[in-house]
């Protein structure tokens, strides 16, 4: 069975460049009905799985249109499907695609009809993929992604807004802290930013990709379950490579770089610095800690209940 259907010779040159979907068959293969997602979970390390609550009913007002990290302590695979179908979490299980064998071999799959029908994908490296359920009430803060992403979604309805790729839309500095790790994927958005926005309805069964760097949010319209594919290339790492560097140089120098205004020759050095920046770890004294304010509770309203945050050990 093909998992990849419909692709056009417009997919093939519109492929990293443009935002662009296609038709998909993963649902066939039957690794994603609730069952089978709970039983993957039961068996899924614990330090793959981020469990997060995006509050929705009014009783956290300062955390609104944030992911915020749950502890799940031994919660079941069946209690976890079941808090993403009704509660207010977004459940995000890392590296699914690279850890079980029936898993890898339906990635592995993607990867040759990707490399049979893009024609262009050859550099692509370090090839991650993680499944998400999410609750009818969730959503994803308008973000830029590090790494290359396809979204394939499965199942329910999911609105998807992708924006230019332009400094109005995401700064250098913006991704810079993403880059070195001061903030997670988020960066300031304002509502007036949609007028720009390509907006995209998903109901199953799509798969949706978009040039690297891409602002883009998502909101659920109901209970969903996709799965994402992360990857990087030379030309992603490259362009990372630099905004390390600049991203450093700003921070502890206070200097104002600009990745959009610099030549061919400063890029290439930024990058190459940036790589062995990255290597050495200096950017390790920005990273933000990953602090835990609610734990999962069946009993609860959206199954989260606030607790004194500390940071995550798990």
């Amino acid at each position: 069975m093909e998992l990849i259907n419909n692709w056009t010779d417009e997919n093939r040159a519109n492929y990293g460049k443009k935002v662009m979907a296609v038709q998909h068959s993963l649902e066939a293969t039957g690794l994603f009905s609730d069952d089978a997602l709970a039983t993957m979970l039961d068996r899924h390390p614990r330090h793959l799985v981020d469990v997060l609550a995006l509050p929705a009913d009014g009783r956290f007002q300062e955390y609104q249109d944030q992911h915020l990290t749950v502890d799940f302590g031994d919660a079941s695979g069946k209690t976890l499907v079941d808090a993403a179908q009704s509660g207010d979490i977004w459940i995000n299980v890392r590296e699914v695609m690279n850890t079980h064998p029936e898993y890898i071999e339906v990635l592995d799959q993607l990867h040759d009809e990707l490399e049979d029908k893009a024609g262009k994908n050859k550099g692509r490296r370090n090839c991650r993929g993680g499944v998400l359920l999410s609750s009818p009430t969730a959503r994803t803060p308008y973000h830029s992604d590090p790494t290359i992403t396809h979204l394939w979604h499965i199942r329910g309805h999911k609105r998807v807004w992708v924006y230019p790729l332009t400094q109005e839309f995401l700064s250098d500095e913006a991704f810079e802290a993403i880059v070195i790790g001061e903030m997670n994927e988020d960066v300031p958005y304002s509502p007036s930013l949609d007028e720009s926005a390509g907006v995209y309805d998903l109901y199953g069964g799509e798969m949706v990709s978009w040039p690297h760097r891409s602002p883009h949010r998502v909101e659920n319209q109901t209970y969903c379950v996709s799965m994402v594919m992360e990857f990087s290339t030379p030309q992603s790492a490259f362009i990372n490579g630099g905004m390390m560097t600049n991203g450093l140089l700003r921070r502890k120098f206070g200097m104002n770089p600009s990745w959009e205004n610099a030549g061919q020759f400063e890029r290439v050095l930024k990058s190459a610095a940036g790589r062995v920046l990255g290597k050495l770890g200096l950017h390790r004294s920005y990273k933000r800690k990953d602090m835990v304010l609610f734990k999962l509770d069946e009993n609860a309203p959206g199954f989260i209940q606030a607790v004194t945050p500390y940071e995550r050990a798990f």
